[in-house]
């Protein structure tokens, strides 16, 4: 016995082999417990008196004792595969029986009504105070050392022979496995708080974790904090990330997610997108009345420039700009993309019916009111597909070429590309694009369709009768 200045106050003698555990009193602390390889448990007082010899004693050596909170019962552990209690007085209550091992540590909960042990047969038990068996906590891969209940009594943290600390609830469920040890976990026991884990392992370190929900909520919106700015809907489900400032630097998007809305037609929603930027940023002055009207007259504008009435369109633009000039565009150039865009649209459902010279001429439409638009490549190949399709290759040939160019790896592209040059003479050509698709493609049917084109154009001979092309 020591004070806490480190100074030796008494030593105590009396057991007769190694002494594994010491344990005070938790309710008053004026008695303690021993317990040791000669079998046998004593109680002393603070003093250093022996109070009692427990004479049931263990059929082996005594790993631990532990007092309830309450001070009422003493639990003990021994290599006999058992746990015995005990009242204070040293009267034997129970022989708890069910680990097939010897059996390491015991814990009460806080609120003495539950016990767990642990045990080299890898598994933590609970127990009520009355000795029952309650749980028997199945996960670990080796020997299970110690166990800790949290203060408020949900959690238990296991450690193990397995390098991991378990966490489970209080019905048994595993809930989380904690790995950063590098060997055996000897020990893990929760601050008075519950807001720390402390674990210890043969590999020298203890490590703290931390269990202080609001720190880690603080944590976790601090990493969450680009991800929230830009994504307000979800700020929205996490109101405890709702700082100012995220909310502050967040309120743009919020705008520009009202605007999308009321362009699409849903005006009351993004009304209340704008309200809502407004309250997280009063420094956002915006008349929302006039910019909900030159939205609404967007969306007309680029209504009209879908039906290729580049007039309206322009008309339309220019108004919504001088209701809101930080709409930021210039109302001729905007009518003339959505109108190219439109004449594009238009082109595709054209080819896709086989009207593939109005759907060329479509095309070109578009490149003459918009002379920067840049056609995608999916656009190029659909018309390059269906113009084939339809016994156009000579006049879509132009098209396949500006998709492969855009994309030239594309299996899909190339595919097309390939009918095209069958259909027009260029066996060289098709044969390479169709071993570039078979190179491609990880589809089994279509491989062995093309390596079919591939022989017969090999043979000077032409697949693409018009049963192939309508099976296309």
């Amino acid at each position: 016995m020591w004070n806490l200045q480190g100074q030796l106050v008494k030593t105590l003698t009396g057991h007769k082999n190694s002494v594994n555990s010491v344990t005070f009193s938790r309710d008053d602390g004026q008695t303690f417990a021993t317990a040791s390889d000669d079998n046998i448990v004593k109680l002393w007082n603070r003093e250093g008196q022996l109070l009692q010899t427990f004479t049931a004693k263990h059929n082996n050596s005594v790993n631990s004792a532990t007092f309830s909170p309450d001070g009422q019962i003493l639990a003990t552990t021994s290599n006999d595969t058992t746990v015995k209690l005990w009242n204070r007085e040293g009267q034997l209550l129970q022989t708890l029986t069910g680990h097939s091992s010897l059996v390491n540590s015991a814990t009460f909960s806080f609120d003495s009504q539950t016990l767990a042990t642990t045990s080299d047969d890898k598994t933590v038990k609970l127990w009520n105070r009355e000795g029952k068996l309650l749980k028997t906590l199945i996960g670990h891969s080796n020997h299970t050392r110690s166990v800790s209940f949290s203060p408020d009594g949900k959690i238990l943290a296991t450690a193990s022979e397995d390098k991991t600390v378990k966490l489970w609830n209080r019905e048994g469920q595993l809930l989380q496995t904690l790995t950063g040890h590098s060997d055996v976990v000897n020990g893990a026991t929760f601050s008075p708080d519950g807001k720390t884990l402390a674990t210890a392992g043969n590999d020298k370190t203890v490590i703290l974790w931390n269990f202080d929900f609001d720190d880690l909520q603080m944590r976790g919106c601090t990493w969450l904090a680009d991800y929230l700015i830009t994504h307000p809907d979800a700020l929205n489900e996490l109101e405890q990330c709702e700082t100012p400032a995220i909310k502050a630097s967040s309120a743009p998007v919020m705008v520009t997610q009202g605007e999308q809305l009321i362009i699409k037609g849903d005006i009351e929603d993004g009304i209340t997108k704008f309200r809502t930027a407004l309250n997280w940023n009063p420094k956002l002055k915006f008349n929302l009345t006039a910019k909900v009207k030159a939205l609404t007259l967007v969306k007309e504008g680029e209504d009209a420039g879908r039906q290729c009435n580049l007039e309206v369109a322009s008309a339309k633009f220019q108004s919504a700009l001088e209701l809101d000039s930080n709409l930021g565009f210039e109302p001729q150039t905007k009518a003339r993309q959505f109108v190219s865009l439109s004449l594009i649209r238009k082109g595709e459902k054209c080819a896709e019916t086989g009207k593939v010279l109005a759907a060329i001429a479509a095309y070109a439409q578009a490149q003459k009111f918009d002379p920067s638009l840049e056609i995608s490549p999916s656009s190029w190949s659909f018309l390059c597909w269906f113009g084939s399709k339809y016994k156009h290759a000579a006049d879509v040939i132009y098209a396949c070429e500006k998709a492969v160019a855009l994309v030239p790896n594309d299996g899909e592209i190339l595919d097309s590309r390939g009918i095209a040059r069958a259909l027009t003479g260029n066996t060289k050509g098709a044969i390479e694009d169709f071993q570039a698709f078979i190179a491609w493609t990880s589809n089994p049917k279509d491989k062995s369709k093309r390596q079919h084109w591939v022989n017969t154009l090999r043979t000077g001979r032409n697949p693409f009768t018009d049963k192939e092309i309508q099976s296309l």
